[in-house]
This record gives structure tokens, sequence and C-alpha cells, in this order.
């Protein structure tokens, strides 16, 4: 009986000495011992609001100031990071920042009736305007002006300014005359506009029927503004397909050669850069289709199944926004509304 104690207690005795040798080696691996440091580094560093993590988890950088930006993180020793300026009239940078690319420089299309205020610097976006003859009184007037109004009786009570249209002088009799041939005008034009849109919901309807069964999808959209398209429109073509689609639209081979030679080993950018100047040359109206087609013609139907795609589904989501914005600022306006309805009874009392 003793001997018997005596064995499971040597038993005992050994695999604890085993365990404890076990983890006494864990603890003294040096690789464990790194791994220790940079959690309990990682946990104690909070970078101040105008510095910024570097990449190796413990150095706390300062941000690139306005105009550049970070081309090498910083090292432990040195906290300024390597900045590098941003390409003037090219691209820019307005703000302090610790991302590795300018923010490309915004054009001023004079096929949507703008033109250049002030041009891009390295700290500063284009600002457009609108051009002589066009005017713009919504927040999209860095996209889009439209053409001033000419008075058809030639005579101007308020000429146009880039932000309001022409006012026309009216006279009783020329606007009684006009107002009685405008009456059955209208009309008309209601008629016919009740008859297009009934007509254009079918199609919708029969096309979307056609989508079902896989057949090829319409142009849906057709005047919508590509500017903030172009780079996905670009990530979806290669270079090669990209210069035979501008050659197609007579973008000429020193533009193309300019724009590859001002881009060097940015193949990226130098696809958005001859899409941009193949828009600009051809402008809003149109270029949806124009683009699309183009791509078909020219044997590409699976890019342009891809570019369409994603641009019905970023043209879906805008309009559900603004519809959505526009339901939050009529409930806002019947509220405040009611609001002062009290108020108005109280005044009068």
């Amino acid at each position: 009986m003793i001997k018997k104690l005596l064995v499971s207690f040597l038993v005992f005795s050994w695999s604890t000495g085993s365990q404890h040798e076990s983890n006494n080696t864990l603890a003294a691996h040096p690789a464990y011992k790194i791994a220790i440091k940079r959690i309990i580094a990682k946990r104690e560093i909070n970078c101040k609001s105008d510095q910024h993590l570097a990449a190796d988890g413990k150095t706390c950088c300062k941000k690139c100031p306005p105009g550049t930006f970070k081309e090498h993180d910083c090292t432990t020793g040195n906290n300024t990071p390597t900045c590098s300026p941003c390409n003037n009239g090219v691209s820019f940078m307005d703000e302090y920042n610790y991302v590795e690319k300018c923010r490309r420089c915004q054009p001023c299309d004079s096929g949507h009736g703008l033109e250049v205020e002030n041009n891009c610097t390295t700290t500063h976006n284009t600002k457009c305007r609108c051009k002589s003859g066009y005017f713009c009184v919504s927040e999209q007037c860095t996209k889009h002006c439209e053409p001033c109004d000419k008075c058809e009786n030639g005579i101007v009570d308020v000429h146009c300014t880039p932000t309001s249209n022409t006012v026309c002088k009216g006279n009783f009799w020329w606007m009684l005359s006009a107002l009685i041939l405008l009456l059955p005008l209208a009309g008309i034009l209601y008629y016919c506009f009740r008859h297009r849109k009934n007509y254009k919901n079918l199609t919708i309807n029969q096309q979307y029927s056609k989508n079902v069964i896989g057949e090829e999808n319409p142009l849906l959209y057709t005047d919508i503004d590509l500017s903030p398209h172009i780079s996905s429109i670009a990530e979806g073509m290669t270079l090669p397909q990209v210069k035979t689609f501008v050659r197609r639209h007579q973008i000429t081979e020193p533009t193309i050669e300019r724009v590859i030679q001002d881009n060097q080993n940015d193949t990226a950018e130098q696809k958005i850069k001859l899409l941009l100047n193949w828009y600009e040359a051809h402008g809003m109206k149109g270029a949806h289709r124009t683009l699309i087609s183009s791509l078909r013609e020219l044997k590409m139907c699976a890019v342009a199944d891809s570019i369409e795609e994603k641009l019905k589904a970023a043209v879906s989501s805008s309009q559900e926004n603004n519809r959505s914005n526009n339901g939050t600022t009529e409930q806002s306006s019947v509220h405040s509304y009611g609001d002062s309805v009290p108020q108005q009874e109280a005044i009068s009392e």
C-alpha cells in the first residue's frame, strides 16, 4: 500500500513539473516576447489630432500639409513623413492629410455652359462658373448651366446674369394674344405628354420583361452626367480598349501620346485622362448612348454590359436618395407651417 502511494506521488510531481517547464519555455521564446510587446505598445499609442499612426503600428507621424501627399512613412527617430507635392493643374489636396495620392482637379465643361473662374492649384480645386449667355440658380452650378432665354418681342427688362435668367418686358396685348394662342397649344401638349408618358411606361415594362428572359438591355439613361463615373468606367476597361475607343471619336494621336507621357507608370490615370478628353469634346448630351453603342460596335460587348450595369445602379441609387431627401424636406416644411400658425393667430389677436 505504501509503495502504491509513493508511485502516485512521484507521477503527480513529474507531470506538474513538466507543465511548469513548458510554460516557462514558451514565455522565454523571443517571438512570444515580441508579440507581447507589440500588443502592449498598440494599446498605449494614442496619436495627436495632427498626427497619424504609421504602418508599423507604433510610430506617430505628422500629417502632410495641404498641397502634398504622403509618399513614405516616417521612421522611429523622425516623426516627419516624406511628403511630395501634388501636380499643379492636375491634382490638389486642400487639407492636412496622410493619403498616398492627391485628388484630381475638376474640369469645367464648356459643353455644359461652364468656364474656369479659378484654375486648379496644388491646394485648391478648379472653380467653375457659368460662361456668357448661360445661368444657373441651383446647387448644380459646378456641373451644368442653362442657356439664357431670348425675348421673342425683342424687349429685355432684366438682362441674363450668371445666377438669373433673362426677364423680358411684357406688352398687355401681346401677352393676351399669346395667351389665346397658347391655351389650345397647352391642351395639345398636355394630351401628347400623357400619351407619351403612358407609352414610355409601356415600353419600360416590355423592356423589363425582355431583361428577365435575358435579352439585351436598352439604353435607359441617355443624358446622365458621366463626370462622377469616369473613374469607374476606366476601371472596367483596359488601356488598349480605351485607346481604341477614343481614336474612334477623333481624339488625335498627339493628344493620346501627351496624356500617356504626362502620366507615365500610372495606367489608371492614363485611362481616366483619355476618357475625360473624349467626354469634354463630346459633351453630356447623348454621351452615355455614344459610349455604350460604340463599345458594342467595337466588339467590347462584355465591357459595355458591365459599364451599363454600374451606371444603372449608380443612377438608381442617386434617384432613391433624392426621393428620400425630398420626402424629409416636405415633412419638415409641414411641421414648420404647423408651428407657425398658432404664432400668427396670436399676433393677429
